[in-house]
């Protein structure tokens, strides 16, 4: 079986999110050689501009913490309270490194053994026209494009299965019935993608 995810795989796994179970045993699969899993290269860099926003905010909370945290321990009324946080704001100044670790292995496990798919001209041009056809963001049209070029190239009889938790933009009528034009279902959840990949013989 042929699965595709984008960049919510890769950010569910490395800030281990409700659905990472499912989402490890997915890319486990790929990596045990029972499945195809294939990404958009072209997703591969949004997480980490997500981190890196996600942490620069991470420690711009810690500082105002740690001040106001200062100020409150010279009240000695409040001293007992505020003992039991003081290690709030290195905590939280850790979290970021902690997060960016854990996508970087995230990201290695998935380029070792999953397939990436490139963002060449025809692609590009399709994801324009998906943009205006479908509604949908920029990336998203990409990120569609892209794996719709690849399901045109396999043989029509695999089964396969498109799994993004931007069901909003994806679980429309018409996106549903060109991926199944493909024999590819669609996932909202990494939970109902494991299912389907499970269901198979």
């Amino acid at each position: 079986m042929i699965v595709y995810v984008e960049f919510n795989f890769m950010l569910e796994l490395a800030l281990g999110q409700e659905q990472s179970a499912a989402a490890e045993a997915i890319l486990a699969g790929a990596e045990q050689g029972k499945l195809i899993l294939a990404f958009a290269e072209f997703a591969v860099s949004e997480p980490f501009a997500t981190l890196t926003q996600r942490g620069k905010r991470q420690l711009e909370l810690s500082k105002r913490l740690g001040e106001e945290l200062r100020q409150l321990q010279r009240s000695k009324p409040h001293q007992p309270a505020i003992s039991t946080i003081l290690t709030a704001p290195a905590i939280l100044s850790s979290v970021a490194q902690i997060e960016a670790d854990r996508l970087r292995g995230t990201v290695e496990r998935l380029l070792a053994s999953g397939t990436a798919l490139h963002l060449d001209s025809a692609a590009f041009n399709g994801a324009v026209a998906y943009q205006l056809l479908y509604q949908l963001a920029p990336q998203d049209s990409i990120i569609y494009a892209v794996v719709v070029a690849d399901l045109r190239a396999r043989p029509s009889g695999e089964s396969k299965v498109f799994i993004s938790r931007n069901w909003k933009d994806f679980r429309s009528p018409d996106i549903l019935a060109e991926l199944q034009s493909h024999n590819c279902a669609y996932a909202e959840s990494f939970d109902e993608g494991l299912a389907l990949i499970n269901a198979q013989p």
